[in-house]
């Protein structure tokens, strides 16, 4: 036996969030060599030879007699001057460095996903009835629901759905074993989880629209 099958993907965006470093300004730090004027005073010493001569009128007194020969006196002038010298001293330092810092941005966008709607064709001249057989579906909810969790308004979805399907080609004339997957999965697509709860009903639902096509 050979199926014919269509996929549709369902797909779905997700958001990845990364990060990269940027250039977000800084400083530049300049050094250069500038000149001023600046002064000092300090004292100097000079001295000055002076010489003079006074008249004199007395003995010679006997110590002076080392003194009567020929000789020289040399007496040297003495002075300071200013000498300047430059001492290079560190008087303040510029200190440039980073502060590093964390913070939590929340980032967001949208993401898309394709929602895909499963809507059984109904055959052209097919008894499709729903509502005479409610009813019906009504006495197979009270079978089915011994403990009364749940009402048949929540089970109609599910006979609907069964009676629907019963009638859609490719599933048409087909043993429920042979459909029973691809039923389960279209039923899950909108009603996530939910399959062992309504299974019974949704065969039952097929079980009804089926037996109709067949006369």
């Amino acid at each position: 036996m050979v199926t014919e099958e269509q996929r549709v993907p369902v797909i779905q965006e997700e958001l990845r969030v990364g990060k990269r470093e940027i250039e977000r300004g800084g400083v530049r730090v300049y050094s250069r060599v500038q000149e001023q004027p600046v002064e000092e005073q300090v004292l100097l010493r000079e001295e000055r030879v002076t010489v003079d001569r006074h008249a004199v009128d007395q003995p010679m007194r006997p110590e002076d007699q080392a003194l009567f020969r020929e000789g020289t006196v040399e007496v040297t002038e003495r002075a300071e001057e200013a000498v300047v010298a430059k001492e290079a001293r560190v008087v303040e330092e510029v200190v440039v460095g980073k502060e590093v810092q964390e913070r939590v941005e929340t980032v967001r966008d949208t993401v898309r996903r394709t929602d895909v709607a499963v809507e059984p064709l109904e055959r052209t001249g097919a008894v499709d009835d729903f509502d005479r057989y409610t009813s019906d579906f009504q006495q197979h909810f009270q079978s089915i629901n011994r403990n009364g969790n749940l009402t048949f308004d929540q089970y109609l979805p599910a006979y609907r759905y069964g009676w629907q399907f019963g009638g859609q080609d490719p599933y048409r004339g087909r043993d429920w074993t042979d459909i029973e997957a691809a039923a389960r999965r279209t039923w899950e697509m909108d009603h996530p989880n939910t399959w062992d709860r309504f299974s019974n009903a949704i065969r039952y639902g097929w079980q009804r629209r089926a037996g109709l096509s067949k006369t």
